[in-house]
């Protein structure tokens, strides 16, 4: 954890103004403005898209509704593999507070951990065990969003229908999946290895945080030693649960895209679904480090150019991703408001503490 240090200098305290919530807020502004109303109007006709969303059949909304409901507590496994003993109703409550929050709020993510953390203690899951899971849901989560463009390729590869672009993210990806792979095994295996990875991480940190006028953190070497040594029985035991549950989650969100686009029509719309996967693949990795909330503005331009360069007339496509985001970022937000209100009025919580170790009931 890391404090502001003492007599911080006037550059010091430009950075903060330039990096604080006001700034954030401006860039979020920012590039909305720059998305809705510059570049996507270049690309697609908002009134096309929206006319192509207005005549969708009931049967297609019905069948569009049902995917999505599926979507919204597809996250919730993942929680429930990394935290033995979580029930589904608790999983979702804390899962649909946090996206509401992570969607709304600049650098949401990380109020939308804070929010799942709370949530988690109310239920009775022990602190530890609560950044465990935190930690090993982030990291699975990360593996199958690496993994996808690879995926996608592959599929590509084997139909005939590869392009340089596409190639290339699949290639960063991969690399990157090895990569973090190593990273993890060697972690959670070998306490020399977690110990230089620890320290390596440390040190980067701390040049950056002076930079920023912050103290260096520390500790981190006795703290990783601590979590290798608390989750290796866990993923040992549980990591097909954990890679199950990361790829179904991934997968219900890559099928609501695919539903909406089929839904939506227009030309183009009957894209082959493994160049949709990797237009889904890329986009996932573009989005990989929020600069806005739910990344609002840079997915829906990126789902947009990468449909339109797969062959998906510029209408379908706009209206597809409309559909899709509504969805995806935007129904969240008020479930996500109602399982916060029904949590503060005591849904899931325990009256009782739990034992450290202890499994979760209920």
């Amino acid at each position: 954890m890391s404090t502001p240090l003492p007599g911080r200098s006037r550059p010091g305290r430009a950075r903060a103004v330039l990096t604080g919530r006001v700034a954030r807020a401006l860039l979020t502004v920012g590039v909305l403005v720059v998305v809705f109303a510059g570049i996507l109007p270049r690309i697609a006709d908002y009134d096309r898209a929206f006319g192509l969303v207005r005549a969708l059949t009931w049967r297609e909304v019905v069948l569009v509704a049902a995917v999505a409901a599926v979507n919204l507590v597809s996250y919730a496994p993942l929680w429930m593999a990394a935290v033995p003993g979580l029930r589904l109703g608790r999983a979702v409550l804390a899962d649909q507070a946090s996206t509401a929050i992570a969607n709304t709020v600049p650098a949401g993510f990380a109020f939308g951990v804070g929010t799942t953390a709370a949530m988690y203690h109310s239920f009775g899951v022990p602190p530890a065990a609560i950044a465990r899971a935190v930690t090993l849901t982030g990291v699975w989560n990360n593996l199958v969003k690496l993994a996808m463009p690879a995926v996608a390729l592959g599929g590509l590869a084997l139909a005939g229908d590869t392009s340089p672009a596409l190639a290339t993210a699949a290639a960063l990806g991969s690399g990157l999946l090895v990569l973090a792979v190593a990273a993890l095994v060697l972690a959670l295996t070998s306490h020399r290895a977690a110990a230089t990875l620890a320290s390596g991480a440390e040190r980067l940190s701390a040049r950056a945080l002076r930079r920023w006028g912050r103290r260096p953190p520390s500790g981190w070497v006795a703290r990783t030693e601590t979590f290798r040594t608390e989750s290796l029985g866990l993923v040992r035991d549980r990591w097909h649960l954990l890679t199950a549950a990361a790829v179904g989650s991934h997968t219900a969100l890559f099928v609501l895209l695919l539903v909406c686009l089929r839904t939506v029509g227009g030309e183009g719309a009957g894209v082959p679904w493994l160049a949709l996967l990797a237009v889904f693949s890329v986009t996932r990795l573009v989005t990989a480090v929020p600069i806005t909330p739910g990344a609002l503005g840079i997915a829906e331009l990126s789902y947009v150019a990468g449909l339109t360069a797969v062959g998906v007339d510029a209408a379908a496509a706009a209206g597809a991703v409309l559909d899709f985001r509504l969805l995806t970022w935007f129904l969240p937000i008020p479930l996500g408001a109602l399982a916060w209100v029904l949590w503060r009025r005591g849904a899931g919580r325990v009256t009782a503490r739990v034992p450290q170790g202890a499994v979760v009931r209920g």
